[in-house]
């Protein structure tokens, strides 16, 4: 029997306002993959993983997760699947980050009922995962940018979904912590079989992390495939406009890409 897709996207549109953002997008992603989305600022990318976890309604079009439209599913069977780590998230509120990432865990909690030992066991398994036990006891408005990114991902990872979407999870991280944050989410689908769905940026980082890349131009899937196949200097040049080099490096253990300085040597 043919292996159902987390997500089946077909004729994808929306706009905001009078400015179209996704125009038609097709996309098939399957079941226990890190799947990196890439492409320029403006192209719909955010708009994709909005509409995806369902906090959007498209103009048109279908999206099926797990071969069920996502109007069938109540809120909280939905948070019990799909996590979405966003870029931003306003904390104003004085939570610590033990209570912040508890949150994740409401899915799972009956109505009035008090945290079981296994929803505080998960808290406490994804404070660790992203070091943040230490800062536990800790008001989240008084963190840093990059510390409060990763209460925001430990949120989502004790929320304990086979699902993950994570939009620019990196983008305030040190490159200590960047490579930590993609370790723990290449783990997720190397050893548990979950599926990662990430928009990223650094072309590098989604080379040595993702394997399979998803390139969006302009509202439209432009390629979509294993990062091995996709990811070639061809495809960066139509897709960013951009003249690079791609191969593998050794040390890097991963494709890498190396971009040409605009004004450098044709």
């Amino acid at each position: 029997m043919p292996e159902t897709p987390v997500f089946r996207i077909a004729g994808l549109r929306f706009a905001y306002g009078p400015t179209p953002v996704l125009l038609g997008l097709d996309l098939e992603l399957m079941p226990g993959r890190f799947y990196g989305i890439v492409g320029p600022n403006g192209c719909g990318k955010t708009t994709l993983l909005d509409l995806m976890v369902g906090t959007r309604p498209p103009a048109s079009g279908v999206i099926a997760f797990m071969g069920r439209g996502l109007e069938d599913y109540t809120r909280r069977a939905l948070a019990k699947s799909l996590a979405l780590v966003p870029q931003e998230m306003p904390m104003g509120f004085p939570f610590t980050v033990r209570e912040t990432v508890l949150m994740g865990r409401h899915p799972h909690i009956p109505r009035f009922a008090a945290p079981s030992e296994t929803d505080l066991a998960k808290v406490e398994q994804a404070l660790a995962q992203l070091e943040l036990t230490a800062l536990a006891d800790k008001l989240v408005p008084e963190l840093s940018g990059g510390e409060r990114q990763r209460v925001v991902l430990a949120r989502a990872l004790a929320q304990d979904t086979p699902v993950l979407l994570m939009d620019e999870p990196t983008s305030h991280l040190d490159i200590s912590h960047a490579l930590a944050v993609l370790r723990v989410a290449e783990d997720l689908v190397r050893e548990q079989g979950r599926t990662v769905v990430a928009v990223m940026h650094d072309l590098n980082l989604a080379a040595a992390f993702c394997d399979h890349l998803v390139f969006i131009k302009q509202g439209r899937l432009h390629a979509a495939g294993p990062t091995v196949e996709v990811l070639q200097s061809g495809s960066l040049q139509e897709v960013f406009g951009v003249k690079a080099k791609v191969g593998w490096d050794d040390f890097a253990g991963s494709r890498v890409v190396i971009f040409q300085k605009p004004g450098g040597l044709t």
